[in-house]
C-alpha cells in the first residue's frame, strides 16, 4: 500500500531524530573516553542500547566523521572508536573559529535592541544556542563583548507583543485593525487593512500594509494601539520588500520619484562616499576633493533632513521644489534665531 505524503513525512522526520539521538550518544560517548572515563566506543554496545544492528553504529560513525568531519579512529587493539583531537563543538553544527567569532558579533548586536521589549527574548534565544553550540570555551572568544559592541543612537517603543501579533496577521493573511497617531497632525486614525510584511528600518519596525486599492504604504508599530486581528482573511497581495524600497532613501514612501543632484565640499565629500542609500545613487567627482552626489527617491522628506544635517557643507543643485523647500525652511530657522531672546 503506498504510503501517502504525510505519513513519508512522519516517518522521515522519525528516522532523522533518531539518527540524531544515536550520533550525539555516540559524541558524549566518545567525549567521556576522550576524559579517560570510559574505555575506546564499542559499536556492539551503542547498538544494544538503541535496539538497531552494528551496521546502523558503523553508518552513524562514518557520517559523523565523514560529513561533519570529525576525528574518530578506531583502535584495533581495543576493538572501540575513540577521538584523536580535542572536540568542543556541537557534533551536528561543525563551526570554525571565523563562523563562531561571526556568531558572536550576532549576538552582541542585542545590544541595538536595549530599552525595548525584543532585548530579552533575543538575549534568551542567543544564551540557549550558545549553550546548544557549546562554544564558550575558547577564552578569548568568550572576549568578543570587551573589544565589540553596539551603541544605538536611540530606539522606537513599539511593544512586543504588537509586533508578535502582527508577524502572525501577515503570516496568516488576516485583517486587522487599530488607531494610529498620525504625525503632524495630531490626529488618531482608525484604520483596518490587510497587513503584508514587517520591516526594520533604522532600528524602528513597520508594518507595510495594503488598504482599498492604494499602493503599499508603511505604518510605525511604534504609534499603533488598540490592535486587533480580525477572523477574516484577505487573498494573498503580491508584494516584494527589494522593489518596494528600491527608490527609498528611507521609510517615507512618495507617489513621485524625484533625482536629487547635491554638491558637497571637500570635508562633507570623504563621508558620502562610506555608504550607499540605494542602487540609483551615483557619485561624480569634482576638482579639490568636492564631488557631486545623485540619486533617485520617491520622497523627498527624509533626504532633506538628511542634507539639512551636513550644513554649509551640502547645497542642492536638484529638484527646484526641494532647492525652494530647503531655502524656505533655512531662512524661517535663520528668523528664529534673530528674534529677541525671551
Amino acid at each position: 500500500m503506498k504510503k501517502s505524503c504525510e505519513s513519508t513525512k512522519s516517518d522521515l522526520g522519525t528516522a532523522t531524530h533518531s539518527a540524531l539521538k544515536r550520533m550525539t550518544d555516540i559524541h558524549l560517548a566518545l567525549q567521556s573516553q576522550q576524559l579517560g572515563r570510559t574505555l575506546p566506543l564499542k559499536a556492539k554496545d551503542l547498538a544494544q542500547k538503541h535496539d538497531v544492528v552494528n551496521r546502523t553504529i558503523q553508518r552513524d560513525i562514518k557520517f559523523m566523521k565523514e560529513i561533519w568531519g570529525l576525528p574518530i579512529e578506531y583502535d584495533r587493539g581495543m576493538g572501540g572508536y575513540y577521538y584523536d583531537e580535542i572536540v568542543t563543538d556541537f557534533p551536528g553544527v561543525k563551526l570554525t573559529e571565523e563562523e563562531i567569532f561571526a556568531f558572536l558579533v550576532a549576538r552582541n548586536s542585542i545590544e541595538r535592541y536595549q530599552g525595548t521589549n525584543l532585548s530579552e527574548p533575543l538575549s534568551k534565544l542567543f544564551e540557549k544556542l550558545v549553550d546548544q553550540l557549546q562554544i564558550s570555551h575558547s577564552d578569548h572568544i568568550k572576549r568578543v563583548k570587551e573589544y565589540i559592541s553596539f551603541k544605538p543612537a536611540g530606539w522606537a517603543k513599539g511593544k512586543y507583543s504588537i509586533l508578535d501579533k502582527l508577524s502572525k496577521s501577515c503570516r496568516d493573511e488576516r485583517f486587522v485593525s487599530f488607531e494610529y497617531d498620525k504625525p503632524w497632525t495630531g490626529k488618531v486614525l482608525k484604520k483596518r487593512v490587510k497587513p503584508i510584511h514587517l520591516v526594520n528600518h533604522d532600528g524602528a519596525w513597520y508594518l507595510i500594509v495594503s488598504e482599498n486599492k492604494k499602493d503599499p504604504a508603511p505604518y510605525s508599530i511604534a504609534r499603533i494601539s488598540s490592535l486587533r486581528t480580525h477572523p477574516t482573511k484577505f487573498e494573498s497581495v503580491p508584494f516584494c520588500i527589494e522593489k518596494f524600497m528600491k527608490h527609498h532613501f528611507g521609510i517615507f514612501h512618495g507617489d513621485t520619484l524625484h533625482t536629487v543632484k547635491v554638491h558637497f565640499d571637500e570635508y562633507a565629500a570623504p563621508y558620502i562616499r562610506e555608504r550607499k542609500w540605494n542602487s540609483s545613487q551615483k557619485i561624480r567627482n569634482l576638482k579639490d576633493g568636492k564631488i557631486e552626489f545623485e540619486i533617485v527617491v520617491i520622497d523627498l522628506i527624509e533626504i532633506k533632513g538628511w542634507i539639512m544635517n551636513w550644513g554649509k557643507h551640502a547645497k542642492v543643485l536638484s529638484p527646484p521644489i526641494l532647492v525652494d523647500d530647503l531655502t524656505n525652511d533655512l531662512t524661517e530657522t535663520l528668523n528664529l534665531y534673530n528674534e529677541p531672546q525671551p
